[in-house]
C-alpha cells in the first residue's frame, strides 16, 4: 500500500506540468469595439477570511467606494469584448470574451463560459471539472495565504510556492499542485497576487483547476483567462 500510495503522488506531481506548460503565452487583446465595462460583475464582490473560505461582506472590502460601478439591468448594458488567444490541442485560437468586473478587477470570460451564481468562479459549458475562481483575501498577504490555502485543499500534493508572474501583474507567487482522484489526475495552478500596502495586508488568488486529460483542450483557457486578471484600484 505504501508502495502504491508513493506512486500516486508520483504520478500527481508529474502531470502538474502539463497544465502550467499548457497555460503559458496566453494573453488577451482587446477588442476593436470598447464599450462599457460590465456593471454587472459587481453581484460578486467575494471576500475570503482567514477561516477557511468564508465569504465577507462589501464592508470588508478596501476596494469597495464610491468609484465602483453599480449594478445596472442587463438589457441597459454594452458589455465590453476582448479577443483572447488561447492554444487548443497545439493550435493557437482567437475567441471572444466578455470582461467581468468584479471588486478592484478585470477579468476576461469566454463565450460560452457559465458563472456560479454564489461566487466569482466559472466553468465550459457543461464541462464541472474545468474551473477558475478569483477570490479576494483581507487582511492577509500572499504568504499568509499559502499555508492555510494548502491545508484546505489537503487533498492536492503540492509543490513547493515559487516567484511567478501574469500579464502586466508584480508580486505573484504560484502554487501548482495535483491529486489523484478515482483514478483520474485533477492538476490546480493558484495564482496569488499581494496587493498589500503599508496600511493593509491584502491578496487576490487565481485558482485553475482542470483534469490532466483536458488539459490540451482547456489549459490554453484557464491561462488566457489568468493573464486577463487586471487590477484596476490600489489598495488602501
Amino acid at each position: 500500500r505504501q508502495i502504491h500510495m508513493r506512486y500516486q503522488k508520483f504520478a500527481a506531481l508529474a502531470a502538474a506540468a502539463a497544465l502550467t506548460a499548457v497555460l503559458a503565452g496566453c494573453v488577451s487583446v482587446p477588442s476593436g469595439d470598447q464599450g462599457q465595462q460590465d456593471p454587472g460583475g459587481s453581484q460578486s464582490d467575494t471576500q475570503q477570511q482567514t477561516q477557511g473560505q468564508t465569504q465577507g461582506g462589501a464592508a470588508d472590502n478596501p476596494f469597495a467606494g464610491s468609484d465602483q460601478t453599480t449594478q445596472q439591468p442587463q438589457d441597459s448594458q454594452q458589455v465590453q469584448t476582448v479577443d483572447l488567444t488561447v492554444n487548443v490541442n497545439g493550435q493557437e485560437q482567437t475567441v471572444t470574451a466578455a470582461v467581468y468586473t468584479g471588486s478592484g478587477y478585470t477579468i476576461a470570460v469566454p463565450e460560452g463560459w457559465e458563472q456560479d451564481h454564489n461566487e466569482p468562479q466559472w466553468n465550459p459549458y457543461h464541462v464541472d471539472d474545468v474551473e477558475l475562481t478569483v477570490r479576494y483575501y483581507t487582511g492577509m498577504s500572499a504568504a499568509d495565504i499559502l499555508p492555510l490555502f494548502q491545508r484546505d485543499e489537503d487533498d492536492y500534493v503540492f509543490e513547493a510556492a515559487q516567484e511567478s508572474s501574469l500579464a502586466g501583474l508584480q508580486n505573484v507567487t504560484e502554487l501548482r499542485g495535483s491529486e489523484m482522484d478515482d483514478g483520474r489526475v485533477q492538476e490546480m495552478v493558484a495564482y496569488f497576487i499581494d496587493v498589500s500596502t503599508d496600511r493593509t495586508k491584502a491578496c487576490y488568488g487565481i485558482i485553475l483547476e482542470c483534469p490532466a486529460d483536458l488539459a490540451q483542450s482547456y489549459g490554453g483557457y484557464l491561462g488566457a483567462m489568468a493573464n486577463s486578471f487586471t487590477l484596476t484600484n490600489a489598495a488602501g
